[in-house]
């Protein structure tokens, strides 16, 4: 069985892959929204009023949903001088310790966004804008943005202890470890291969 290969991994990379998925689309729907804005604004002298707050919106949220699949292709960049010297099981110490503080700040981070969401729907509050935009709308989908992070962060490190348990050190570090050059050099070449299989078709 791959690390992967886990009923719980399989849910949460659908999900993330999803989740990356729309708020590509969301960034780029955004984009185009502010663009067509600058151009009325530009051309004909008034604007839609309301993209740059939305847009704002969008850039919390779509950051927030972003960190778990982040997290999931080892993507978060980490001072590796020390780490790249050792043996694999303290590196995969070491691998825990990352990933323990990592659930320690967004457990933290959770709890204050939490507190925010709650306030906004105890207060019923709205933005000071034109738009008058409900806060708890775009709030929840923050908040729950964090909430998939911090269920990524427990998924992993569930994982991984019993991949420890079975003493599979190397599955463990390929769950929460970093990427090694030649493991990078490796995924820069399968998208390359992809891209070029494509151009042909």
């Amino acid at each position: 069985m791959q690390p992967d290969d886990t009923p719980s991994l399989r849910l949460i990379n659908r999900i993330a892959r999803a989740s990356a998925w729309m708020g590509g689309i969301a960034l780029m729907g955004s984009a185009l929204m502010i663009s067509i804005d600058l151009l009325l604004r530009r051309l004909l002298g008034f604007s839609m009023g309301g993209a740059d707050e939305i847009a704002g919106y969008v850039l919390a949220i779509v950051s927030a949903w972003a960190f778990p699949i982040a997290l999931l292709r080892r993507s978060h960049l980490r001072v590796d001088i020390l780490y790249s010297r050792l043996s694999l099981k303290p590196r995969v110490g070491l691998d825990l310790l990352a990933l323990g503080g990592m659930a320690l700040f967004v457990g933290t981070l959770l709890f204050h966004v939490g507190g925010v969401l709650w306030d906004s729907i105890a207060y019923r509050s709205i933005s000071t804008t034109p738009l008058q935009v409900p806060q708890w709308i775009p709030q929840s989908l923050w908040f729950a943005g964090y909430l998939f992070f911090a269920s990524t962060i427990l998924v992993l490190g569930y994982n991984s202890l019993m991949q420890l348990r079975q003493q599979r050190w190397a599955a463990a570090n390929a769950l929460i470890g970093i990427n090694s050059v030649e493991e990078e050099i490796e995924e820069e070449s399968r998208s390359s291969r992809g891209t070029t299989t494509r151009e042909d078709r």
